[in-house]
């Protein structure tokens, strides 16, 4: 029995569906093993079907029930795939980089850590710089202006996260469990300022000098950057009181054009 008709049996036991379309395993079940009765187009099933279902995986040494938590690979029950059903791998895991951490943690230019959120939380930094974007995470080095807003302090870069790499909820418990002060370093749009004036103990939005990332913001002319989410962040923009947002936020709106993390002057 494959993995695929034991999580079928399980199915169809914790269901107890009258009938089931007559194809793959339902009709290979009805076939090989007498389950259920075909009925033209259908499987029909009565109570003695579940019966006989439940019996089917206890004979072969599998419970009836499926795994009610979740479990990682290394936990998955018998009968069953490792990766049906089964946490993704980096699930609780952030990526970070660290800048003045060596030894306790050392990310060379070009690369990052990945690790369970609260482990992260557990490093000695001073202050945690919350990064938009992976790319300019691991390229970090090459933004020379950052060093003015962490200011020699050691510095915890975390990846916000997005959906199918570091998913944002572990970014998120992170930053909510700590007490530490944050940096905002996220995209020259009204997306990105808008993440960025809800950063807890926001300390600075760090972007580059106003002078070369308004020459850059017009070079790039990336009108879509600002278009997009215009409208979804204006009313909660045009309400920030913290003077370096609403700065941003005002040029922001005369250039109409934004720029991501990757173009931003070097």
């Amino acid at each position: 029995m494959n993995p695929n008709e034991v999580a079928w049996l399980r199915r169809l036991v914790s269901a107890r569906p009258a009938h089931l379309p007559d194809r793959g395993v339902a009709c290979r079940m009805a076939e090989q093993e007498g389950l259920g009765l075909r009925r033209g187009a259908r499987v029909a099933y009565t109570e003695a079907d579940f019966t006989h279902a439940a019996d089917m995986l206890r004979n072969r040494g599998y419970a009836p029930e499926a795994p009610q938590a979740a479990f990682t690979r290394s936990q998955a029950p018998s009968g069953g795939s490792e990766k049906t059903g089964a946490l993704p791998v980096s699930q609780g895991w952030v990526a970070v980089a660290a800048i003045g951490l060596a030894p306790t943690l050392a990310t060379p230019a070009g690369s990052f850590a990945a690790m369970d959120w609260q482990a992260a939380l557990a490093l000695p930094y001073g202050v945690l710089l919350v990064c938009e974007n992976l790319e300019p995470m691991v390229q970090l080095h090459n933004y020379r202006w950052l060093a003015d807003f962490y200011r020699g302090r050691p510095a915890l870069v975390l990846f916000r996260g997005t959906a199918g790499l570091f998913g944002t909820n572990s970014a998120a418990k992170l930053i909510a469990a700590d007490s530490r002060p944050t940096l905002a370093f996220f995209d020259f749009d009204p997306k990105g300022l808008a993440m960025a004036a809800s950063l807890p103990r926001r300390e600075a939005l760090c972007l580059p000098p106003w002078p070369a990332l308004e020459a850059a913001t017009r070079q790039a002319r990336r009108d879509h950057l600002f278009t997009n989410s215009a409208q979804t962040s204006r009313a909660q923009l045009d309400r920030v009181a913290d003077a370096d947002i609403a700065l941003a936020w005002q040029r922001l709106k005369l250039l109409a054009v934004g720029l991501n993390q990757e173009g931003f002057p070097r």
